[in-house]
């Protein structure tokens, strides 16, 4: 059995370049949306931890703590993914808009 990836819910590059215009669009705007937002909720978790480290108050769960740094990975190599996605639809889109001017 192979090991759960990313890559596996995110179009490689044959679906990329069998994809009608109309659905590369959608693509490209969604791995630029979600790679937006993947990257400031990371940002705001990094905000909210420091945060919370500072407080005397409260001190943190080394469970949580745990936890929320497999989620860190894991959104990290989707972010990685997403990006991955987005360069290829790009190609395939500039290799469409050359192939139009010929």
């Amino acid at each position: 059995m192979s090991r759960a990836d990313w890559n596996a819910l995110l179009p490689n590059h044959e679906a990329i370049v069998s994809m009608p215009t109309e659905k590369l669009e959608a693509a490209a705007t969604a791995a630029d949306g979600y790679g937006m937002n993947i990257g400031f909720g990371i940002a705001a978790i990094g905000n909210l931890l420091a945060g919370t480290a500072q407080n005397e108050d409260h001190g943190l769960d080394p469970d949580a703590i745990a936890d929320l740094g497999w989620l860190l990975e894991s959104l990290g190599k989707l972010s990685a993914k997403l990006a991955d996605t987005g360069s290829g639809i790009a190609i395939e889109r500039k290799r469409r808009n050359t192939k139009r001017e010929d």
